[in-house]
Parts: structure tokens; C-alpha cells; sequence
């Protein structure tokens, strides 16, 4: 209870020691003043120590946070607080074809490029054929769904699929669609940087980027201009949870998606008539082992059932919620992950006694080991059943403090029951591509949800996805659960659905790939000062945060509207 109460004190003592960070990043970010006929929206949207110009929509791990929505638009948001009903965006409907292994998009007609080009059909379609040539810039799995492209007419795009897929509009939801007549001559889509976009969305203008701010202001040919009250949106370079803390008494932040300690006191206080916030519970937090890693002794540590239930059962949940997390989280004692907000869902039958090793007991997660055969060496660590040593550090991104103090009493326990677990915290951009590119040994990750649970399993948990997305990065694989995808994907009746999904619980809840803690809050805060339209929980239509895996971002910013 000391080490508890120890770990309190330095985290509500962290940040008095940064005020001289914060001046200089407001002064940084302050300093290049718009005209004041402008309306400019501050946000804080990503946390990097450093960051360079690029708005490539296919680089997963290196694109600024703002390039999805704001430059990109896509076809069309589903809604998840409105029971995934569809926004069109640059479509205005799409239907399958009677037997279902077809899809037609109607777009928008009169939608230009930012550079004033038309935006139609042949666009879509060079987008998704991109994707099937260079699996690398597949970031919505096409290939594994579409067989081909057509184009009855520029406003018309028809998806043939290789395979009947209820759920292929959902997945088609982040497709980034790009001009054809600028992608076209870029010779490494990968690679390339695309520091002066041509977008379709509400921001596409990079009016300024230096290593503390950068802008990015109103496309001159937004189709939906009429929506759009805010100029120019400005970021700034910030470094981590200590810095935002720092900044709030400056009141020059609009919107904000931070973990807050004492909010009340630390945010909220500082302007009542306008500092807001709205946390409500969001996805499953989990820890991923990585069952491609090259370390001999942790992949064969890593695929043992014994083992994965072992450092669920060193888990302090509650600390973590409750110290680490401030209480803002709460905690998930299922196997099967669930999020809280798919109560409706939830199959009884994935509870129980398959929830056994959810609970916080160290002398049962050492009793499973010494069991297993792995034993402990003088130093006190142990070694695989074959004499192979564990030794691994769990990555957390540089600046996520609550995340940062979760993965320590994590690594606490895991110590305590003999693994060699350690704590790094690269930068979040490095993060990325680690989970991308496969070089690491086990994570702190979370994954977006949608409308239904569904998604967000098949993304993080399914062979077609594994280490091609950050929430798949323990490439994971299990031809049974992806049969049980596969039917979902094929069914069309919610009933079947519901089904189908029970039985996915009961499979990931046997096979425990994943460690599931807590369910993390929704981070958005805001400043009514200077913009008013804010989604609040009296008004709580949508998913408010700014983050990149939030679609709805965009129609939150078309909500918002300048202070008279």
C-alpha cells in the first residue's frame, strides 16, 4: 500500500517542474499570430518529442495525426452512438448487388480536389487498385476482400468482391481516397511525404510547419464549405501527458485528448464557465505478446496457454485503474475483452469460469508456472520448459504517463512471479513502427471499436489483418476464429450475428490471445472560450475525441462555431 501511495505522490508532483516546457511550447506555438479575421481552432491531437511534414495517408506509422478527415474525407462515417447509422460524406448512398457479391458507391457529384480538379469515380477506384498492386498501402484490407474495380459512370464505383461480406462497408470506412492525377506519378507511395497534399477534406492548406507548430487550413474547394466555420486548425508539438498538464493554465488549447490527472482541479477549475470534459468508458486495453518475435525463448513462452494465463494473473487491474489511471478507466475482468459498451453482446457463456485468470494472485500465477516446467535460476528469473530465458521489454509511447505507470505495476507483477519484464518508452512515432514492422516482444495496446464489437475483433485478432494495423500487431492466427469470422462476414441476419459473435467470445476467451486490463476513457476535453458546438455528455452524439482512429472527428469540427 506504500509503494502505492509513493507512486500517487510523484505522479500529482510531476508537473510544477515543467512550466518552464510549457512556456516555451506556448511561445513556440503562439508566435505565429493569424489574421484576425481568421477563426484558428488549437488542437492537441498527437504527442511527439519531434515530428516531421508528412500527410501520406498509407503511412500508418509516420503521417501527422490530421491527415485522416481533415485532408482525406472519407465515403461515408457510421455513427456508433447513433447505432452505426451512416453519414455520407464524399458518397451519398452504396448497395449490394442481390447476391451480395457486389457493392455500388454513389458519390457525391460537383466534389473537387483542394487544387480544384474533379473528384469522381476513377479516383476510387485508382485508390483501391493502388491498394491491390502494393499490399503495403493496403491500410483497409482490400486485398483481401475486392476482386475488382469498375466504374459504370464517375459517379459510380462498383466493388466486386472474391467473397459475400456483410461487414465490407464498415471496413471500407477509413479508405484515405486520393487524387489519381497526383498519385499517379509518385514512384514510392510508401515513401513519399506528401508535404503539400491535395485533399478532399474541410483542411487540406499546410499554410505552416516548423518543429513546434504546424497549420493546416481551409481547402478553397470544400464541397461542404457551407458546414465549416473554423479557418485553420493549429498544432502544436507537444511531448507527453507532463507538457499538456503544464500548458492548461495558458487557456490556448481548444481541444484536447490528454490523460488530465484530477481533472476537476487540474483542468476544469482553472476556467469553470468554459472548461469541459466528457470521459466516458471506450475500448479494451490489453497486453499483446508478439507470436512472430524472433527471441527464441519468449515466442515459445508466448504461445503457452499456462504462461499467457500467468501474466494475466500478475495484473493489478485495480492499481492501474486506480493509481496509474486516476480512476478514469475501469476495469475488465473478462476474457474475452469485451468493452462495457457492448453489454448487448456480451454471451454469458465466455464468463465464468473462463474469467478465472482475471483476478490479481501471484502465488496462483507462480504455482502455473512451476507447474509448466518453468523454472527459476539464481537471479530469480525463469527460463522456458525447454531452458530458453524470458527476458522482454513492454513498449508504452514516451509521454503517455498513465499508460507509462500501468505498464510499471505491470512489469511489478510480472517480476514478481519470475519473468524478466522491463519498461521502454520509445517515441510514439517509433511505437508505430514497431507494431508495424514487428520488432517487438509485448505492448500496451488498445483497439478502436465501431458500431458493433465485431470490427474491432476481426482487425486486432484475424489472420487477414495480422501486423498489417497497430491494433493486429500481435499477428496473431487461429484458423478456427477466422472460420468465425469468415461466417459473420457472410451472414447478413443480426440474429446469425449475435450468434456467430458468442461463439467468438467463447474462442478468444479459451485461447486467451490477448491480456485484457481495463477499459481506458474517451479523452476529450474542451475550451468553450473561443468556439462553441462542443458534443457533451447532455448532448452525446457522437465519439468527441480528436484522435486518428475517430471518424467522427470530422463531423464534430463541422459542429463547432466561432465565439461572436
Amino acid at each position: 500500500m506504500g509503494m502505492k501511495k509513493s507512486r500517487l505522490r510523484n505522479l500529482l508532483h510531476r508537473a510544477p517542474w515543467l512550466a518552464t516546457a510549457a512556456l516555451g511550447a506556448t511561445l513556440a506555438f503562439g508566435s505565429g499570430v493569424a489574421s484576425a479575421a481568421e477563426s484558428v481552432l488549437t488542437m492537441h491531437i498527437e504527442e511527439q518529442t519531434s515530428w516531421v511534414s508528412n500527410f501520406n495517408p498509407f503511412d500508418l506509422a509516420g503521417r501527422r495525426q490530421s491527415t485522416m478527415d481533415f485532408i482525406y474525407e472519407p465515403l461515408v462515417i457510421f455513427n456508433a452512438n447513433d447505432g452505426g447509422k451512416p453519414v455520407w460524406r464524399l458518397a451519398t448512398s452504396y448497395k449490394f448487388s442481390d447476391d451480395l457479391m457486389s457493392i455500388t458507391y454513389e458519390l457525391r457529384p460537383g466534389v473537387k480536389w483542394s487544387d480544384g480538379q474533379p473528384l469522381t469515380s476513377a479516383d476510387v477506384k485508382y485508390t483501391i487498385d493502388l491498394m491491390l498492386k502494393n499490399p503495403a498501402v493496403d491500410t483497409v484490407g482490400v486485398g483481401q476482400t475486392v476482386a475488382s474495380v469498375e466504374t459504370p459512370s464517375p459517379t459510380q464505383v462498383k466493388i466486386n468482391l472474391k467473397a459475400v461480406n456483410s461487414e465490407f462497408p464498415e471496413s471500407l470506412a477509413d479508405l484515405a481516397v486520393v487524387p489519381e492525377h497526383i498519385w499517379k506519378n509518385i514512384a514510392d507511395p510508401v515513401a513519399y511525404k506528401n508535404e503539400k497534399p491535395i485533399g478532399s477534406g474541410p483542411m487540406t492548406e499546410v499554410r505552416r510547419f516548423t518543429p513546434q507548430v504546424y497549420e493546416q487550413c481551409r481547402n478553397p474547394n470544400y464541397w461542404d464549405a457551407a458546414s465549416l466555420h473554423v479557418d485553420c486548425l493549429r498544432l502544436p508539438q507537444i511531448s507527453g501527458n507532463d507538457q499538456m498538464l503544464a500548458l492548461l493554465p495558458e487557456g490556448t488549447v481548444d481541444w484536447i485528448g490528454s490523460f488530465l490527472p484530477q481533472i476537476d482541479k487540474t483542468f476544469v477549475a482553472l476556467d469553470p464557465q468554459h472548461n469541459g470534459y466528457w470521459q466516458p468508458p471506450a475500448e479494451t486495453v490489453a497486453f499483446q505478446m508478439n507470436f512472430k518475435s524472433t527471441n527464441v525463448g519468449n515466442l515459445e513462452a508466448f504461445k503457452d496457454l499456462n504462461f499467457r494465463h500467468a501474466f494475466s494473473l500478475a495484473m493489478d487491474r485495480t492499481s492501474m485503474v486506480d493509481i496509474a489511471g486516476f480512476g478514469y478507466p475501469v476495469v475488465n475482468l473478462h476474457a474475452s475483452g469485451l468493452p462495457p459498451r457492448f453489454e448487448s453482446w456480451r454471451n454469458k457463456a465466455a464468463e465464468g469460469d473462463k474469467d478465472a485468470f482475471m483476478g490479481f494472485d501471484t502465488d496462483k500465477a507462480n504455482k502455473i508456472l512451476d507447474d509448466a516446467g518453468y523454472k527459476k535460476g539464481a537471479d530469480g528469473f525463469r527460463t522456458t520448459p525447454s531452458g530458453k530465458p524470458i527476458a522482454f521489454p513492454v513498449i508504452v509511447p514516451n509521454g503517455w504517463t498513465d499508460w507509462i505507470d500501468a505498464v510499471q505495476i505491470a512489469v511489478e507483477g510480472l517480476r514478481a512471479i519470475g519473468i524478466n519484464a522491463s519498461v521502454a518508452t520509445p517515441e510514439y512515432e517509433q511505437w508505430r513502427k514497431q507494431l508495424l514492422d514487428g520488432s517487438f516482444d509485448v505492448v500496451m495496446n488498445s483497439r478502436a471499436d465501431s458500431a458493433t464489437p465485431f470490427q474491432g475483433y476481426y482487425q486486432s485478432l484475424s489472420t487477414d489483418y495480422a501486423g498489417k494495423l497497430t491494433v493486429a500487431a500481435p499477428r496473431y492466427s487461429n484458423p478456427k476464429l477466422d472460420a468465425l469470422f469468415d461466417q459473420y462476414r457472410k451472414s447478413s441476419s443480426d440474429d446469425d450475428h449475435k450468434k456467430i459473435f458468442n461463439d467468438i467470445q467463447v474462442l478468444i476467451a479459451d485461447d486467451f490471445p490477448v491480456v485484457p486490463v481495463f477499459n481506458g476513457p474517451t479523452w476529450y476535453q474542451y475550451s468553450s472560450k473561443r468556439f462553441t458546438g462542443w458534443v457533451t455528455d447532455k448532448d452525446p452524439v457522437m465519439n468527441p475525441e480528436n484522435h486518428d482512429n475517430n471518424r467522427m472527428r470530422l463531423m464534430h469540427l463541422l459542429r463547432l462555431k466561432p465565439v461572436q
